[in-house]
């Protein structure tokens, strides 16, 4: 049997448990029962603190008593009626000092709770992010520069990290954040409890970010859209839905559970198709930069009713600061780079790269002449084979080749370096290729001996894989060190190699970065923007994945010789005339100012430019 005391003692600790609110009453009782408890004893002995002194005003004393020990008299009324003071004072002395730490506990434990970030986000069309990584600096950046033409924003975070660690982290890499407000909550985003308080259900969009630190984050991102889906207690997620996977069919069972609902990207896809890309095409990177930065123009789907049956190629010459790519249907199909003679219909909405979303606007006044005698009618350029060399390996070597082999022409050489033998990989390759030959050499891709035994000048492009296999930053700097061999082969032979660049972290990309066109650092940066682009504007989704997909149409750089005559001034409307004749949609130009390169696109209509030999026109097309 348990004593009398244990008891006491436990019902206590269980009444503590509780927290401050069950303490502060426990509290409060013993108070009124030291209160009563004197006053009965008062009564008893007949005394009171004056003659006139009515059973209220004897209570009214005990508690001055018990709250303000110090600033009542003690030398009043019989010495029965001195010590039932004395022994209110000293109990109330008890009391107040455990109220104040009691109070102080209670307020310590608050402070605890809203650093460990578990209060209720009391936000409504914020964007969610879910999940923590190195990724997550660039979406916030770039939603940043998204939200900078609204009146205010929130971002709301929700990663298992410490509260203060993620805003610490944020501060210090993202200082300025504009109208944005960042608000940041620990805890899992596959416990459904944790998703509950950052309201899924009212964000205008959702970003899931797959962590870096563990071997299968497909899984994560499929539990994510599980929980955030189906669970009944978060409620459903009406915003747009984003995601990146790594492999192909763990995106078929996430679009099983999303449907519609989600944008999935396979990020591993989306890179492999730009480094595919930009290897041949010197200076396409800063135009991918310019469709998926917020900081230069973007795109913008908008509806022009003045348009209604007009076709493609006369609506591309009606806007002067904004570049058409396409058409949405008004049954919501997505048709980049339409046929020039498609009749726009009532509901259609054109696809417009343009400054903002107020800058996609007709041209007032009279449109620029079109200098007709200075459209070259000849056949565009013929493609020919290419010699391509391939340092280092790693998951994205499969995907890259097989894109390769979409675009280049018959009998292209392609020679793989790495310090293992990826020979049976290259033979499963050598099956599925129809244009390119594939060879190999085993050797150190940081090694000088080994770059001057491959005849680096002798190749057409370059592309530099990141090292997978190895720790980030031990790997970035393997990468850095090949890259600035390759650099220093290039200028002593004074020849200019397109080299494409992979890194794996975003901060060694300043490190990497020259003034060259024909440098393309690629890195996970690229996913984070293509991420934030879709999670702003859903609809972009199928855009872009036309434009990173070799049997839609591409973003290509071809000879200006090709449009206008050399040496002649014309401006921009007579080189999108010349484009709309092939079938293409002239972007921009990438021209020599001197001997360095730029490149420029939504150029407005009535500028005026004069080619010369070596300038090139952006444009959107087929082939």
């Amino acid at each position: 049997m348990f004593t009398i005391r244990q008891r006491i003692r436990y019902s206590v600790d269980n009444l503590f448990s509780r927290g401050t609110g069950a303490m502060l009453f426990a509290l409060s009782a013993g108070m009124v029962i030291i209160i009563v408890s004197v006053f009965i004893v008062m009564v008893m002995l007949g005394t009171r603190p004056g003659d006139d002194a009515t059973s209220l005003d004897s209570l009214w004393t005990i508690f001055i008593y018990t709250f303000d020990p110090s600033g009542v008299p003690y030398n009043e009324g019989d010495w029965s009626y001195r010590i039932l003071m004395f022994m209110a004072s000293f109990g109330g002395i008890i009391v107040l000092s455990t109220l104040i730490g009691i109070l102080a506990t209670g307020f310590t434990n608050m402070l605890e709770t809203l650093r460990k970030g578990k209060s209720l986000v009391i936000e409504t069309r914020h964007t969610l992010i879910l999940g923590w990584s190195e990724q997550i600096y660039s979406i916030v950046h770039e939603l940043i520069l998204a939200n900078e033409n609204l009146d205010e924003a929130c971002v709301v975070v929700l990663a298992e990290k410490d509260k203060m660690e993620m805003e610490d982290a944020l501060r210090a890499r993202i200082p300025e954040t504009g109208v944005t407000r960042i608000v940041c909550r620990s805890g899992s985003p596959l416990d459904i409890t944790d998703l509950a308080i950052v309201r899924p259900d009212e964000a205008r969009a959702v970003i899931i970010v797959a962590p870096d630190d563990i071997q299968d984050p497909d899984a994560v991102v499929v539990k994510i859209l599980l929980a955030l889906l189906n669970a009944p207690d978060v409620g459903t997620t009406r915003g747009t839905v984003v995601a990146t996977m790594r492999d192909e069919d763990n995106i078929q069972v996430a679009r099983i559970i999303a449907g519609e609902r989600a944008r999935l990207i396979p990020g591993e896809l989306v890179i492999s198709q730009i480094i595919t890309q930009t290897c041949r095409q010197p200076g396409l990177s800063m135009v991918y930069t310019e469709l998926l930065d917020f900081g230069g123009d973007e795109l913008y789907i908008h509806e022009e009713p003045a348009l209604t049956d007009r076709t493609f190629l006369e609506a591309l010459s009606m806007y002067e600061d904004s570049t058409l790519f396409g058409l949405r249907t008004a049954e919501g199909r997505i048709l980049v780079n339409p046929p020039m003679d498609t009749i726009i219909g009532r509901g259609d909405a054109v696809i417009a790269l343009s400054k903002d979303d107020d800058t996609v606007v007709l041209r007032q006044g009279t449109a620029p002449a079109v200098d007709a005698a200075a459209i070259v009618t000849r056949d565009a350029s013929p493609r020919h084979a290419e010699n391509i060399l391939v340092l280092g390996w790693n998951e994205r070597g499969r995907f890259i080749m097989r894109e390769l082999d979409q675009y280049v022409a018959v009998g292209t050489k392609l020679h793989l370096i790495d310090d293992e033998d990826h020979e049976a990989a290259l033979d499963d390759l050598r099956r599925d290729v129809k244009n390119i030959m594939l060879g190999a050499t085993i050797g150190t891709t940081t090694s000088r001996a080994v770059l001057d035994a491959a005849n680096v000048p002798s190749f057409d492009s370059v592309i530099v894989l990141a090292d997978t296999r190895r720790p980030v930053q031990e790997a970035d700097a393997r990468t850095l060190m090949t890259l600035i061999h390759l650099r220093d082969i290039a200028a002593r032979h004074g020849k200019d190699i397109n080299i494409v660049t992979e890194m794996l972290d975003d901060r060694n990309r300043a490190l990497a970065t020259m003034d060259s066109t024909n440098d393309f650092i690629v890195s996970n940066k690229i996913t984070s923007m293509l991420l934030t682009q879709i999670a702003e504007n859903s609809e972009l989704y199928d855009v872009f994945r036309d434009l990173f997909d070799a049997q839609g149409s591409e973003l290509y750089l071809k000879p200006s010789g090709d449009y206008v005559l050399p040496g002649r001034e014309v401006n921009f409307a007579t080189v999108v005339a010349a484009a709309g004749r092939r079938g293409e949609i002239a972007v921009g130009v990438k021209r020599y100012v001197g001997d360095k390169a730029q490149v420029r696109v939504n150029i407005p209509k009535s500028e005026c430019l004069t080619f010369r030999p070596g300038d090139m026109i952006i444009v959107l097309a087929e082939d």
